[in-house]
């Protein structure tokens, strides 16, 4: 479908170089005429404006980019073609059709190439030489090399010359992407910034929230080790001096187990504050009922 497309430009194309073939009417035109090697690079050029036209619509669908069409057709115009080293593969016995193929030269501007990298660079993707190599396309000094071949046929009356692509694709949407990435380079970047500030934004408000929290967790904890405190007090002051002084080494040895078994328990947690206090809290409430129980045996 797409050869026929490609023939149909090179029909619409022709007009305006009719008069440079004919004198020719009734032979054969061959590869490196000069119209067709014209008609060559116009067929190239119009295909790769078409699939631009339609990369931009699909942007406005997938990054909401918008691009002036006339920006995009003054990039284009920056971009030349040339048609080098012509050769004729082989021709059609029983008609004047010629079958050709060339090394076609695409020069890309320096500064389109750097803001297509630049571009690209946003999202992480190849830039152009790489792309280049993975296309197996042959990219040095901004310049692009990829044999094409093509079909040239004259009319009978020697008017026209038909000329037909066989294989631009895979130069024709590389070209394409060249041009038309150069011209996202801001809107990408922008948009990245923006995304950039939004996620500082909603990190700075994820930590507040969990310093927030973490506050909470340490005032309950600390409220509970009081409580827990006050709680073994009054169970120590609850009975006389004399048993307290029968229970006070042995209290005072737990006060330095408490504090230094719940040190090493929080080591490695991932709040170290909270969790000593809060295994401080459980060691107290559980020393608060031992307490008790040797303090009613004692006082028995």
């Amino acid at each position: 479908m797409k050869l026929k497309l490609l023939a149909l430009v090179g029909c619409m194309l022709l007009v305006s170089g009719c008069d440079k073939v004919q004198s020719i009417a009734g032979s054969t035109v061959k590869c490196d005429n000069e119209t067709a090697k014209q008609l060559v690079v116009e067929s190239f050029s119009k295909t790769v404006s078409d699939i631009a036209a339609e990369r931009v619509k699909e942007l406005i669908d997938s990054e909401n980019v918008t691009i002036d069409m006339g920006k995009l057709r003054s990039t284009l115009q920056q971009i030349t073609f040339n048609v080098n080293d012509v050769r004729t593969n082989n021709s059609d016995p029983n008609s004047n059709k010629q079958y050709c193929v060339t090394e076609f030269v695409v020069k890309v501007p320096d500064q389109m190439v750097k803001d297509a990298d630049a571009a690209r660079a946003v999202y992480d993707e190849n830039n152009i030489a790489q792309a280049a190599v993975l296309s197996d396309l042959s990219f040095e000094a901004n310049q692009l090399k990829k044999e094409i071949e093509y079909l040239v046929q004259p009319t009978d009356d020697g008017k026209k010359v038909y000329v037909t692509l066989e294989n631009p694709d895979a130069l024709a949407y590389f070209v394409r992407d060249i041009a038309v990435d150069s011209l996202v380079k801001t809107a990408r970047q922008n948009a990245a910034e923006v995304a950039k500030q939004e996620e500082i934004k909603r990190v700075a408000e994820e930590e507040a929230t969990a310093q927030e929290y973490q506050s909470v967790l340490m005032s309950e904890a600390k409220t509970n080790l009081d409580k827990a405190n006050e709680n073994l007090n009054l169970v120590w002051n609850s009975t006389t001096k004399e048993v307290r002084s029968q229970l006070l080494d042995e209290q005072r040895l737990w006060l330095k187990k408490r504090e230094l078994e719940c040190k090493l328990e929080s080591t490695h947690s991932d709040n170290p504050e909270i969790h000593r206090i809060n295994c401080e809290t459980n060691m107290t409430t559980q020393r608060t009922s031992e307490l008790r129980q040797k303090i009613y045996y004692l006082e028995e």
